[in-house]
C-alpha cells in the first residue's frame, strides 16, 4: 500500500528539526573539540566540584565531612585524597593522607588558593588547596588527585556538554522548532484552502468563487489562472456535449421517418432486415443522448431518490420490449423503499442499459431485477455470461467482446459506468455460480 504524500507543513517542519539537530552535533563537537584539548581545565572543573561537595559535608561542631562525601575516597583509597585544616595548621578531618605531600599541608601555604602538580614515586599527582568560610571559621581543604579511575575528567567533559548545550540550546530549539512549525502551518494555509477548493471542483461545473481577501498574490494569482482554465474547459465541454445531443437529436426525425416509410412496405425478408438495422441505429442515436446527459449529471447533497420506485417503473416500461424478445423480466425488492444518494433520471437510465444489455447480449429467458438490501440494485439474468477476455475492459467506450450479438455500439456499459461515478457509486459485474451474469449498482445511502 502507498503511503499518503507528506503535507507541505511536514515537510518544512521535518526539514527546520533537521537542521537544529545539526546546530547542536556542531555545537557539541565544538565543545568537545574545546574542552577536550584543554585536560588540565577539565581537570580543574572536575576538583572544584569535589572540592564543593566536601565543603558541603562538614557538618557538626567536630568539623567532619559526612559519610557520603567520603564514598569516592573510600572506593578508590589510592587515587584520591582530602585534609581539612584548622588555621593553627590542626588536621581536623581526612582520608588517604598519605597520598598528601606534606608541603601541602604547611600552614605557611594556607594564606592563598592554589594547585600544582607533583611528581611522585607513584606518579604525577594533582594537588589543589582552597580556602573555605565553614561556619563562621577559615578553613583549608586540600585535594589530590593521583590517577582517575572514578572518571572524574570524564564527568566533568559530560557536564560542560549539558551546560553549554542541552541547557541553552535544546530548549531554544524545541521552542524554535515549535513556533516556525506554528508560523508554518499558518503562512500555508492559504495553500490548503486553495487545494479544498480545487478538489470541491467537478466536471462540467463552474467553480465555485473563492475568496481572495486574505490570500497571497502568488495564490490569488494561480487560483485566478485556473477559474480562467477551468472555465475554458468547461466551455469547452459544453459544446462537445451539445454537438453530440445536437447530431442525435437531428438524426432522430429522419429515423422515425425511416421507420414510417418501412411500414409502408409490403413485407419481406429485406423489410425485415432493414426494420432490424433501423432499431440499432435507433438505439444508438438514443445512447448517444443518454451518453451526453451521463456528462452533464450533477448530484447534489440533498439529492435522494427511492430506489424501489424507480425500479418499478423501469421493468413496467421495459416488460413488453422484453416479451417481444422471449424474455420475462421479475422484480424483488427487499423493503417498501430504499432511499440513496442519487438522481431519479441517472438511476432509471442505469437500470434500463442494464435491462436492455441483458435482454439484447444474454439470450436468457429470465432477467431478474432485486433492489437491496441496502442502497443497491442488481440486474441478473441465466444466459451465456460474461466473456472471458472481459476483466475491467467491460465498461470501456465501444468495446465489445469477442460472440458479441450484432447490432450493439459498446455504450450501454460505458454509460452505466460514467453514471455511477458522477453520483458517487459504483458499478461492478460477475458471473453467477449458476449461471449467467450479474450486474450490481451501488449508490451512496441517503
Amino acid at each position: 500500500m502507498a503511503q499518503p504524500d507528506l503535507s507541505l507543513a511536514s515537510i518544512l517542519t521535518r526539514r527546520l528539526a533537521w537542521i537544529a539537530l545539526a546546530v547542536m552535533v556542531v555545537n557539541a563537537l565544538a565543545v568537545a573539540t574545546y574542552y577536550g584539548s584543554d585536560r588540565q581545565l577539565l581537570e580543574r572543573e572536575a576538583v572544584e566540584r569535589e572540592l564543593d561537595k566536601l565543603k558541603a559535608a562538614v557538618t557538626g561542631d567536630s568539623l567532619r565531612v559526612a559519610q557520603p562525601a567520603r564514598r569516592l575516597f573510600i572506593d578508590y583509597p589510592d587515587a584520591y585524597g582530602f585534609a581539612l585544616l584548622h588555621p593553627d595548621g590542626r588536621l581536623l578531618d581526612g582520608e588517604n593522607n598519605r597520598l598528601i605531600p606534606e608541603q601541602a599541608l604547611s600552614s605557611g601555604l594556607f594564606i592563598q588558593d592554589w594547585q600544582t602538580r607533583l611528581a611522585q614515586s607513584e606518579g604525577t599527582s594533582l594537588v589543589v588547596s582552597r580556602l573555605a568560610e565553614i561556619q563562621g571559621d577559615t578553613l583549608q581543604l586540600v585535594f589530590v588527585m593521583q590517577d582517575d579511575p572514578a572518571r572524574l575528567v570524564r564527568k566533568a567533559l559530560i557536564i560542560e556538554f549539558i551546560k553549554h548545550i542541552w541547557l541553552p540550546i535544546l530548549p531554544i530549539a524545541l521552542i524554535l522548532i515549535g513556533a516556525n512549525a506554528f508560523m508554518i502551518r499558518r503562512s500555508i494555509r492559504p495553500v490548503s484552502v486553495a487545494a479544498r477548493w480545487a478538489r470541491s471542483i467537478k466536471p462540467g461545473t463552474a467553480a465555485a468563487p473563492l475568496a481572495s481577501h486574505d490570500l497571497p498574490a502568488e495564490i490569488t494569482d494561480l487560483v485566478e489562472a485556473t477559474q480562467r482554465s477551468l472555465e475554458r474547459l468547461s466551455m469547452a465541454l459544453s459544446a462537445e456535449q451539445r454537438r453530440a445531443a445536437e447530431a442525435a437529436h437531428a438524426l432522430r426525425t429522419p429515423l422515425a421517418i425511416l421507420m414510417a416509410r418501412l411500414d409502408a412496405l409490403p413485407a419481406g425478408p429485406t423489410t425485415d432486415k432493414v426494420r432490424a438495422d433501423l432499431a440499432v441505429l435507433s438505439r444508438t442515436v438514443r445512447q448517444i443522448l443518454d451518453s451526453a446527459r451521463a456528462d452533464g449529471l450533477q448530484v447534489t447533497e440533498d439529492t435522494r431518490t427511492d430506489l424501489c420506485a424507480v425500479a418499478s417503473n423501469v421493468v413496467a416500461a421495459l416488460a413488453p420490449a422484453a416479451y417481444q424478445q422471449g424474455a420475462e423480466i421479475s422484480l424483488v425488492v427487499q423493503a417498501t423503499s430504499i432511499f440513496a444518494r442519487a438522481a431519479p433520471d441517472a438511476v432509471e437510465l442505469a437500470v434500463s442499459n442494464l435491462i436492455e444489455n441483458a435482454i439484447v447480449h444474454s439470450r436468457s429467458p429470465l432477467i431478474e431485477v432485486t433492489v437491496g438490501p441496502g442502497p443497491i440494485i442488481s440486474v441478473s439474468d441465466s444466459g451465456c455470461g460474461l466473456p472471458a477476455d472481459a476483466g475491467n475492459r467491460l465498461f470501456e467506450p465501444f468495446w465489445r467482446g469477442e460472440g458479441a450479438s450484432p447490432g450493439g455500439a459498446g455504450l450501454g456499459l460505458a454509460i452505466v459506468d460514467r453514471l455511477q461515478r458522477a453520483q458517487g457509486g459504483s458499478v461492478s459485474a460477475d458471473n453467477r455460480s449458476e449461471g449467467g451474469a450479474r450486474f450490481v449498482l451501488t449508490f451512496q445511502a441517503d
